[in-house]
């Protein structure tokens, strides 16, 4: 790309922050298609393409394959932005990721969440069941508990699109630590049939919790994966805007 190209493109991706900021595309909306933008601002499409790659880059896009690019908030800095998903780490070991939704729901906490989250027994929490596949085999399957009042009409979000700590940085709920967890056990058959794996086969389980500023729960995450695809786990903690990882080998 020459210097005239390069700056057409920033001049692109200036207007389009512009519309984010002025509340034109508000967050969590998606963005009109490159070649909408292409005709509006009488650029060709790859000149768009261009500029919406910096915003992707930046976080401040999101792309969904097969939906669209989506208005992302940025204006959190937490723990959470810097935590690495699971997507991104199979894309770095390149592989192509994908991931399925199981199911939602609104569900009792019961004996355990009641006491990870600090809540009544008969308190609810919002579930989010996620098969994670990669090169289209299935790697992991996710169990996902938050608080339904910490996500405006949560029952209505797309977790196809957005990831739990997109629609938190979306409500303004700031992460502050994210804690994790790991062990190994053996597949029961529900998650041994899920994973294309034999009933009784080695699996490792992943515990994720997520504090905020006032060190309350917000996300308790059990994970099962195969051994294949887990290579170590993180405690990641922002302090003061100081962010620090701890890494232990499996």
């Amino acid at each position: 790309m020459n210097s005239a190209s390069m700056k057409l493109t920033h001049q692109i991706a200036h207007k389009v922050q512009n519309r984010i900021a002025s509340g034109k595309y508000p967050c969590g909306s998606r963005i009109p298609s490159e070649r909408i933008l292409a005709d509006e601002f009488g650029v060709n499409r790859a000149t768009v393409r261009a500029a919406i790659e910096l915003l992707v880059s930046s976080g401040r896009l999101k792309r969904v394959q097969g939906k669209g690019t989506f208005v992302m908030n940025t204006d959190v800095d937490d723990a959470s932005i810097h935590f690495k998903g699971m997507s991104e780490l199979l894309q770095r070991a390149g592989y192509e990721p994908s991931s399925n939704i199981l199911r939602t729901q609104i569900r009792p906490s019961g004996y355990r969440l009641s006491r990870i989250f600090g809540i009544d027994e008969n308190a609810e929490v919002f579930q989010i069941t996620r098969l994670r596949s990669g090169n289209s085999r299935p790697i992991s399957v996710e169990n996902t508990f938050t608080l339904p009042s910490l996500i405006n009409n949560i029952e209505q979000v797309d977790f196809q699109v957005y990831s739990l700590y997109d629609a938190f940085r979306m409500n303004h709920v700031s992460i502050t630590r994210i804690d994790q967890k790991l062990s190994s056990s053996r597949a029961r058959q529900s998650i041994a049939r899920a994973l294309d794996t034999e009933d009784g086969s080695a699996i490792m389980l992943i515990q994720i919790t997520a504090h905020n500023q006032n060190d309350r729960v917000v996300e308790f995450t059990d994970v099962t994966v195969l051994p294949d695809f887990c290579r170590y786990y993180t405690d990641a903690i922002i302090n003061n805007g100081v962010y620090s990882i701890n890494f232990q080998g499996v």
